[in-house]
């Protein structure tokens, strides 16, 4: 038998959209609860509004002051102390977090087998008080406060609205956290009441308590404790927060276990993530790399059933090779390439001067291939590649699902040549190795239908290997300017390290670039020849992709074949390694930092000032 709950669900996005998330987790939360109470920290805009009503009995919106603490506390005093005394429970909720993964009646009636006073979905062991807010430099055990489910024991007890009553007035999220969240559960626990968590750990991984497993082991909750839920900033936060404490790979995991053994719409993730977080650290935490043989066809992975006729399957989409061709000595080294999807990718191919246009028919003369167009550039175009695609191949692209875009690519202005044409090769190895490698490329395009770009990862040979953590180069400010003329409106972060195709090559589908495809294009856009090496409005459009990508709901990823895995496995740990932690600075560094640690207050402060610094000395860098 159900008992009579009502629930307050605290929302907030800094533009006051309600995603569909929100939603689903409403409708969740309405199948269990009486009532509903939406409380909004800030704005919600009318459509989000609109939404939020449809399923919430009311909806209040409020100052975006005090966090969800004071959100709480508005919630119930919306309802009304007297009236909240009717309900059996009142579960306390916000919107970190995706889910349910599983039904909430599977909780709810187990829980309800316990006589609690209180009760919530994750703990946090006692740790050290990272913050040094507390006087005691702890945070004690206690529930993690996204959920918390209060019983009408507590909940008619004068001690709990007196807690409310004398609820503190929060500046940052440290001292909500600090004041709130972690002391809430000592604080009534303290005055005799019984708590516990659904998902407890506590018999198998007893000593893992100093730690939040719902951020690094997010995948072993849900499948081994069905954990309902999973945190919205597992997918926003910068990988070191896991890399620091974990092998990395839990997230991950998760939202595969979720995509495949559960029924919840991973699509309601994406739709929020892709429009709230930055790229970098969504392509990082959910490791969006592939790495694909080319000498053999993969099988369909999760145990999807294999088509049979593997190859038939993944070449029903409509594919098409643009190319850029100018040098003369790079048709055969180009045309190598093309030949991986010449039997079922039309091909247009873009040059600047007749004789080139002559010569690139004659391979093609005695070769059985699909529709082909060669096109002579006019005498006025400019921006070289990038004029090619988006002013003269542009009309095409509407005709195709997949393209891959390819250009010669000498880089004369690195010495010795082997580095520009190591740079090529890592270019076009990865977006056509093979007929095996193309055909196993859009499998993957084709199980994934929220990826919109697949390129190599960024070079890290020759003098590009210490450009590796400055990926932006001079052209954080001219993409900004590109991104707002495009109506692209995504997290862009100077900070952060874009995700870009180094090169200018890559796999798309042509609706995932939207943004650009309507753009009306014109070669007077463009600069004059000599091309700067960076910050030209090339190198800006290069960095834009992903962004447009993600505007319209696509996120991008790196593809790799499986031979040059191998080789960068080597050298990343070379770099890492050798190059980094064995210099003088890195030694010395290192062992500042562990001397440092022996004193916990002394380096939380010192490494405050060193990162805001950082972000300080880049920025500046940036406007240069």
């Amino acid at each position: 038998m159900n008992k009579n709950r009502a629930a307050i669900y605290v929302f907030y996005d800094k533009g006051g959209i309600v995603d569909s998330y929100i939603i689903f987790m409403l409708q969740a939360l309405k199948v269990v609860c009486n009532k509903l109470v939406v409380v909004c920290n800030g704005q919600v805009n009318d459509e989000g509004r609109e939404l939020l009503e449809s399923v919430a009995s009311d909806v209040v919106v409020r100052e975006n002051e005090g966090f969800d603490a004071w959100a709480y506390k508005t919630g119930m005093e919306y309802i009304g102390w007297n009236n909240l005394e009717q309900y059996d429970e009142l579960v306390l909720m916000n919107d970190t977090v995706f889910g349910p993964i599983y039904p909430f009646q599977i909780m709810f009636d187990e829980m309800g087998k316990k006589n609690l006073d209180f009760w919530g979905i994750t703990k946090h062991g006692e740790c050290a008080n990272y913050n040094g807010l507390t006087r005691d430099g702890m945070f004690p055990e206690h529930i993690q406060t996204y959920f918390l489910t209060i019983s009408n024991t507590l909940l008619t007890n004068s001690k709990f609205k007196e807690y409310w009553d004398n609820l503190r007035t929060l500046k940052s999220w440290n001292e909500t956290v600090s004041f709130i969240e972690s002391q809430l559960t000592k604080h009534f626990a303290d005055l005799g009441f019984s708590w516990d968590v659904y998902v407890n750990t506590d018999k198998d991984m007893p000593e893992f308590s100093d730690v939040s497993l719902i951020q690094l082991m997010p995948y072993e909750l849900i499948r081994d404790y069905k954990c309902p839920i999973i945190k919205r900033k597992n997918f926003s936060i910068e990988y070191l927060h896991f890399l620091a404490f974990s092998i990395g790979n839990s997230v991950k995991k998760a939202f595969d276990y979720i995509r495949y053994s559960t029924t919840y719409d991973t699509d309601l993730i994406w739709d929020h993530i892709l429009r709230t977080a930055d790229l970098r650290h969504i392509k990082d935490n959910l490791h969006l790399n592939y790495v694909l043989p080319d000498n053999y066809l993969m099988s369909y992975k999760h145990g999807l059933p294999a088509p049979v006729n593997h190859k038939d399957e993944a070449v029903s989409a409509k594919v098409a090779i643009f190319a850029h061709i100018t040098y003369e000595d790079q048709i055969d080294f180009c045309m190598s390439y093309i030949s991986s999807a010449i039997e079922f990718a039309d091909i247009y191919i873009t040059t600047l001067a007749e004789k080139t246009k002559k010569s690139i028919q004659e391979r093609f003369n005695n070769i059985e291939h699909n529709e082909l167009k060669i096109i002579v550039m006019p005498e006025n175009s400019k921006g070289r590649d990038v004029g090619a695609l988006w002013v003269m191949l542009k009309p095409y692209m509407e005709n195709y699902d997949y393209i891959c875009w390819m250009h010669n690519k000498k880089s004369p202005q690195d010495k010795p040549l082997t580095i520009g044409r190591g740079f090529a090769q890592r270019c076009f190895e990865n977006m056509l190795a093979s007929k095996d490698y193309v055909h196993n490329l859009i499998d993957v395009f084709n199980e994934n239908p929220r990826l919109g770009m697949l390129f190599s990862p960024p070079v890290i040979h020759g003098p590009y290997r210490l450009l590796i953590s400055n990926l932006w180069g001079v052209n954080y400010q001219n993409t900004l300017e590109l991104a707002k003329k495009l109506g692209i409106n995504v997290p862009i972060e100077g900070a952060i390290d874009p995700i870009f195709p180094a090169g200018g090559m890559f796999w798309f589908r042509p609706k995932a670039l939207k943004k650009l495809v309507d753009y009306d294009w014109k070669y007077e856009e463009f600069p004059d020849e000599p091309l700067p090496v960076d910050g030209s409005l090339g190198h800006a459009i290069e960095r834009i992709y992903c962004f447009a990508a993600q505007s319209e709901g696509y996120y991008s990823g790196w593809v790799v074949t499986e031979d040059f895995s191998v080789t960068d496995t080597t050298s990343l740990w070379y770099l890492l390694t050798r190059h980094q932690l064995h210099s003088p600075w890195g030694l010395l560094k290192r062992n500042m930092v562990e001397g440092l640690k022996k004193r916990q207050r002394l380096y939380v402060f010192l490494r405050n000032i060193y990162r805001k610094c950082k972000m300080i000395l880049r920025r500046l860098r940036l406007m240069k």
